[in-house]
C-alpha cells in the first residue's frame, strides 16, 4: 500500500424506491445491511425507505472517500444524535482499512439529505498537513 492515496471524499445517490422494492423483497436484508441501532432509527419514520436509503448512500459514500470500496456491507455505522450531525462508526474490515491508510472515524464527516424519489450522502476525510501518512509497516 505504499503508493495508495486515501481520495478523501466520497458522494454517492441511492434510488429511494429501488430501496424500497429490495426491503420488501427480501425484508431480512435489513440485518445484513444495516446495524439494530440503524433499524431502529429507520423503522420509527413514516417514510422509513429514505432514511434506509440516506443511511446505505452514507456507507457507500465513506468508503469511497477511504479509497477502499465496500468490502464489508455492515461495516460502516450512522450514528445520528438529536440535533447533531451524523457521525460513523467503523468496524470489522473498514475499520481496519482505515486504521492501515491512518484515518480515524473522527476525521470522517458525513452529510445526508433525502427526498421522496432519492438519497444522498457525501463523505469527507480531514487531512494533516501532510496527508495521510501511512503507519511504519515494521510496527505490526
Amino acid at each position: 500500500m505504499e503508493d495508495f492515496i486515501v481520495p478523501g471524499v466520497g458522494v454517492d445517490v441511492v434510488d429511494v424506491e429501488r430501496m424500497r422494492f429490495a426491503l420488501e423483497r427480501t425484508p431480512k436484508i435489513r440485518q445484513r445491511l444495516f446495524t439494530p441501532a440503524e433499524i431502529e432509527y429507520c423503522e420509527k419514520y413514516r417514510f422509513f425507505d429514505r432514511h434506509y436509503a440516506g443511511r446505505w448512500a452514507a456507507k457507500e459514500a465513506v468508503c469511497k472517500a477511504l479509497g477502499c470500496g465496500l468490502i464489508q456491507w455492515n461495516g460502516v455505522e450512522v450514528i445520528r444524535r438529536p440535533r447533531r450531525a451524523p457521525t460513523v462508526r467503523l468496524m470489522g474490515k473498514i475499520a481496519e482499512f482505515a486504521r492501515r491508510v491512518g484515518v480515524s472515524e473522527e476525521q470522517i464527516s458525513i452529510s445526508i439529505s433525502h427526498s421522496e424519489l432519492s438519497a444522498v450522502a457525501v463523505a469527507t476525510i480531514e487531512r494533516g498537513d501532510s496527508g495521510f501518512p501511512l503507519p511504519d509497516s515494521s510496527s505490526g
